[in-house]
């Protein structure tokens, strides 16, 4: 199995740069957590009260009032991600087993990009915007492997183009507003066992000649030498909103409550097939148009910064994510022909994080986090082969160096234990195959983030 990362081709940033970056999905679900390399240091703890760069306005737009002038900050993060399927074992509908590997290493590491500009209209208003991914995912099996029949190759990606403002109310309270412009697309392949189709045919007295007439063009059950393919793609543009708010009770705190629209879209593509000359005919596998709904979820975010001392301050936030609105992945053919159904039914989630920074003088900074950030996924029986996901458990260090007054570099670094989950996934509609097996994996992510204030 091949995880790669969303492309993120489409970004003028890598246009300009003359960079193919992929980006990568390394939060539960298939969100991306990873914005920006400053709160990496800090396990994103900060999410909601703001990392001092123009980066923060991604988490919470209100903290575009703690920048003044015009700044701009953009980063990459190196993504380096372990995955395996092990002890995997697939059956066909008639019980047959089905053959091939278990996928081998899973990861394929990856850059991700982001780039955010702000600047000071006077000193209550602030503007802002910035470019990225929220949400994605692409998974990429190694041809005939075991669970082919459930996925081979599996890509969403979510691309944001977020402009922001903020207005400050007083020195006590910031509010933000802002609005996520969207264009959502996906591609999902994955195999057809011709032979299991082609021996249920013959079983209903289909097929002339019955089984012996499968067997003859070699479909039978498993065979990936005959196997056939399904093909999706479609695509969207969506609009959703963002806000948030900062409230300084003292001098030394900082609280942040920060939150962003659920997004509906609507896929609209094509559902494309490549069968043996001897199932062509069926009309379930005839060429079409389709829709696909994508219901990406709302989410709210709390979090706290506390300065202790002139060097120490500590930070703390929770996230809260719907995910609930994901309940299946289903793809409606226009010809009239059986749905493509996956039943999801997954539930919200609430990530916890907490980290701490250490000033050591006037130019260096060095930060640490922890965080713990649960799956959606509610049992084996509904995590499937397109995202195996389970619950992840962050450690991150994390530093920043004022190069000049103008120019500041922070990097930062994250290891991610996944939580070993098993997976028993039953693919639906009219011939069904059952996956089995237990994945691991773990992930290390690197980032440098530069900001420059004008």
């Amino acid at each position: 199995m091949k995880i790669r990362t969303v492309p993120g081709r489409l970004a003028p940033w890598l246009l300009v740069a003359g960079m193919g970056v992929p980006a990568a999905a390394m939060a539960a679900g298939f969100a991306i957590t990873e914005e920006n390399a400053t709160g990496l240091g800090m396990a994103y703890s900060d999410m909601a009260t703001g990392n001092g760069n123009a980066s923060s306005m991604f988490f919470n737009p209100a903290t575009l009032s703690d920048l003044p002038g015009t700044q701009l900050s953009a980063g990459l993060i190196y993504i380096d991600p372990l995955f395996q399927l092990n002890n995997g074992k697939s059956t066909t509908p008639l019980g047959t087993t089905v053959s091939g590997g278990d996928g081998g290493n899973a990861g394929v590491a990856a850059l991700v990009p982001n780039l955010y500009v702000t600047h000071q209209i006077d000193s209550r208003l602030h503007v802002g915007i910035g470019l990225s991914v929220p949400y994605g995912l692409s998974t990429k099996y190694t041809d005939g492997w075991l669970g082919r029949y459930h996925a081979i190759k599996s890509e969403v990606q979510v691309i944001n183009l977020n402009p922001a403002l903020s207005y400050t109310v007083d020195p006590t309270l910031s509010l933000g507003f802002g609005l996520d412009i969207q264009r959502a697309s996906a591609d999902l392949t994955s195999a057809i066992d011709s032979g299991t189709l082609c021996y249920a045919a013959a079983y209903a007295g289909q097929v002339p000649g019955g089984i012996s007439t499968c067997t003859a063009y070699g479909l039978t059950p498993g065979n990936v030498a005959q196997d056939g393919k399904v093909t999706i793609k479609g695509h969207d543009w969506a609009l959703g909103w963002n806000a948030g708010l900062l409230w300084r009770p003292t001098a030394a705190t900082t609280v942040g409550l920060a939150y962003r629209s659920a997004v509906d879209h609507k896929l609209k593509g094509t559902v494309q097939y490549n069968v043996p000359a001897l199932l062509a005919s069926n009309p379930q596998f005839a060429d079409t148009n389709a829709t696909a709904k994508l219901d990406l979820p709302a989410t709210l975010n709390l979090g706290v910064s506390q300065k202790l001392s002139p060097r120490w301050t500590v930070t703390g936030g929770v996230l809260w994510t719907q995910w609930s609105r994901f309940k299946e992945l289903r793809v409606v053919k226009d010809n009239g022909q059986p749905d493509l159904l996956t039943t999801e039914n997954w539930k919200n989630t609430l990530r916890y994080a907490v980290g701490a920074s250490f000033r050591q003088n006037d130019r260096l900074t060095w930060r640490a986090g922890v965080a713990y950030d649960p799956t959606p996924v509610p049992n084996a029986e509904h995590r499937t082969a397109r995202l195996p996901d389970s619950n992840r458990t962050w450690l991150s260090l994390g530093a920043g160096y004022k190069v000049s007054k103008q120019m500041t570099v922070d990097v930062g670094y994250t290891h991610i234990w996944f939580r070993n989950v098993n997976i028993d996934n039953t693919t639906e509609g009219a011939y069904k195959n059952t996956l089995t097996g237990t994945y691991t994996g773990s992930v290390d992510i690197f980032g440098a983030q530069l900001s420059y204030r004008f």
